[in-house]
C-alpha cells in the first residue's frame, strides 16, 4: 500500500531520479480540498544487445537497445508523449528521442555512463519524470532490466482515463471519498485502493467513532 507520504519517499535525491509527476494545472486545487489522488505505475528500465552479423569482427562495438516499458508490457502510448534519452552527462547534446511506442532507442554503448530518461506525458499539465539507468556490463545477450515506478499525483480526469485504459492501476487518496476515483479507473470495491483510504477500510471501528463525534 502507498499513501502520499510513502510516495514522496520515492523522490530519491541519491540516484537523481524524479519519479513523481504532479498536476500543475488549476484543477489540482480541487483535489487538495477533497484529498489527493495517487496513481502508481510499475515500469521497467532495460537494455538488450541487438543481434549483429556474425561475420562482423569482434573489434566493432555492439549496438544496444535501451528502453522504458510498462511492467506488464501494455503500451504506454495513451499517457506517455515522449521519452528523451541522454546518453552521457558529459555530453548533454548527445541524446535521442522516442516519441511513439515502443519507447526505445538503439545506441552503441562503449562506456559505463548512466543513461538519463526524461518522460513527458500526453497531459502537458503533468510534470516530467526522470529516471537514471546505469549501462549494463556489456556482456552476453540477456537483457538487463531494473524495475521502477511512475507516480502520478492529482492527475486530471482525462489523464486518469488514459492511465486506466492501459491497465488497472493502484489508486489512492490521502483523505475524503475515493468511490468516484475508483469508478473512473474501473475498479470495484476497495481492492487496489491504497493509502489512508485503504487503512480506514480496515478499521471500521474508527469510522463509526468518527461518525458519532
Amino acid at each position: 500500500m502507498m499513501s502520499y507520504r510513502s510516495a514522496m519517499r520515492h523522490q530519491n535525491v541519491v540516484d537523481d531520479c524524479q519519479r513523481i509527476s504532479c498536476n500543475k494545472g488549476p484543477s489540482s486545487a480541487l483535489f487538495q480540498l477533497s484529498g489527493r489522488c495517487v496513481i502508481v505505475k510499475d515500469i521497467v528500465l532495460g537494455c538488450r544487445m541487438e543481434w549483429s552479423d556474425p561475420d562482423i569482427p569482434s573489434l566493432f562495438e555492439h549496438t544496444w537497445c535501451v528502453y522504458l516499458r510498462q511492467q506488464d508490457n501494455v503500451s504506454m502510448e495513451k499517457f506517455v508523449r515522449r521519452v528523451t534519452f541522454r546518453m552521457s552527462p558529459r555530453l548533454p547534446l548527445r541524446l535521442q528521442v522516442a516519441d511513439s511506442a515502443p519507447f526505445e532507442i538503439t545506441e552503441v554503448l562503449v562506456t559505463d555512463f548512466p543513461i538519463e530518461m526524461q518522460v513527458e506525458y500526453t497531459d502537458p499539465k503533468m510534470t516530467p519524470t526522470i529516471y537514471v539507468f546505469k549501462a549494463p556490463r556489456l556482456a552476453g545477450r540477456t537483457p538487463e532490466e531494473t524495475p521502477d515506478k511512475m507516480i502520478f499525483v492529482n492527475p486530471s480526469p482525462a489523464m486518469r482515463l488514459s492511465l486506466a485504459a492501459c491497465s488497472l492501476s493502484t489508486m489512492a487518496t490521502a483523505m475524503g471519498s475515493t468511490s468516484s476515483l475508483l469508478s473512473v479507473a474501473g475498479v470495484k470495491g476497495l481492492d487496489g485502493q491504497v493509502g489512508d483510504a485503504a487503512e480506514k477500510s480496515k478499521k471500521p471501528g474508527l469510522a463509526v467513532k468518527k461518525h458519532y463525534q
